[in-house]
């Protein structure tokens, strides 16, 4: 029987996070908040919940992260189903998804560690043997470096996110003010699967586009499907700069370096000071403010930014494609920076 093996990163800043062999997971971010070390995220104190999860806490998530619209795709003129998990959707990749499962750990270091499953044809109903890695990297910079990289010998659907819920040492998400670098996000149906369609964000309730506190969005919203969610659990397009502009939009053309220089999301806590900067080279996020935790947990406890591709790309022929191909590598990278900052960022 396979077991839970914990590795520790380090740095000399006093920042140090544990990783979990067990769904590839992030299970603490410690960073010091008046000279206290304290975790920046939601997790199990107990190790051995983790095998019990259900809300995907720090999990690295696939072979398709979000949601599968009735757990179904066609591909090269084949019908392909999938596990439900989520109504009649697939979420995350199934009932047995990737944060479900032991990972092999290739290599560790003091600030590095790297992570591999193999997933074969069929497994959980998608074509093609996937191998992939996962390598989380720990800076001298308080950055967080997560890095996807796969293979398969079959074109097949991939998108690979993290699913870290983010406090910054406070008791609730509604505490914490939030800003995306985004114009637009995909519409939502009432299924949670996306229309295809993509609405601009500016001057209603999804308008991250300035530092705002997620507590008041959740308290006075207007639109009347996000009164009945009570939370946020919506995909947003970032913006598209020049230089990633010149690179396209397909599955493995976003290889260009400039997005380490762009902040694509700011995350900030006004009483502990500290300021979370998501970088990434994926197009687009999932913005969750965890209404569904319960039990060890409270509900908007943490807030997830899941950088990915768009949601259900399998299923809408004119969002970027998913599909890696046997010749091609999927490359993507989520960098998560911290830092003490005490400065005026309401402006921002």
């Amino acid at each position: 029987m396979e077991q839970l093996q914990t590795i520790l990163l380090q740095n000399r800043q006093g920042m140090s996070v544990e990783v979990i062999n067990f769904g590839a997971r992030i299970k603490s971010i410690l960073f010091p908040v008046n000279g206290v070390a304290t975790d920046m995220t939601v997790g199990y104190d107990n190790l051995d919940d983790y095998l019990t999860d259900e809300y995907y806490l720090g999990a690295t998530c696939g072979r398709v992260c979000n949601r599968v619209e009735n757990a179904e795709f066609e591909l090269n003129g084949v019908k392909y189903k999938l596990t439900k998990n989520d109504g009649k959707q697939c979420l995350h990749g199934g009932t047995d998804n990737f944060s479900t499962r032991f990972w092999q750990v290739i290599s560790s270091s003091p600030s590095t560690v790297v992570l591999k499953i193999e997933s074969e044809s069929g497994d959980q109903g998608f074509p093609g043997k996937l191998i992939l890695q996962v390598t989380y990297e720990l800076t001298e910079q308080n950055q967080l470096k997560i890095n996807y990289s796969a293979t398969t010998n079959a074109a097949t659907p991939i998108n690979i996110t993290n699913h870290a819920y983010f406090n910054l040492g406070n008791e609730s998400c509604e505490q914490l003010d939030l800003k995306i670098c985004a114009s637009n996000m995909l519409e939502r149906k009432s299924n949670g699967v996306p229309s295809g369609n993509i609405l601009p964000v500016v001057n209603s309730d999804f308008d991250f586009s300035k530092l705002t506190n997620i507590g008041i969005k959740h308290k006075y919203p207007l639109d009347t499907d996000l009164q009945n969610m009570a939370c946020y659990d919506h995909c947003y397009v970032f913006d598209v700069t020049e230089a990633n502009n010149s690179q396209g939009t397909h599955n493995n053309e976003h290889k260009n370096q400039d997005y380490l220089g762009l902040p694509k999301a700011v995350l900030y806590s006004k009483s502990n000071h500290i300021k979370m900067t998501l970088f990434t080279n994926q197009p687009a996020v999932q913005l969750y403010t965890g209404v569904a935790l319960s039990g060890n947990f409270r509900p908007y406890q943490g807030v997830c930014l899941e950088a990915q591709d768009y949601s259900n790309a399998v299923n809408i022929s004119h969002f970027p494609s998913t599909i890696l191909q046997p010749n091609d590598e999927y490359t993507r990278e989520i960098i998560y920076q911290f830092e003490y900052d005490n400065s005026s960022l309401s402006n921002q």
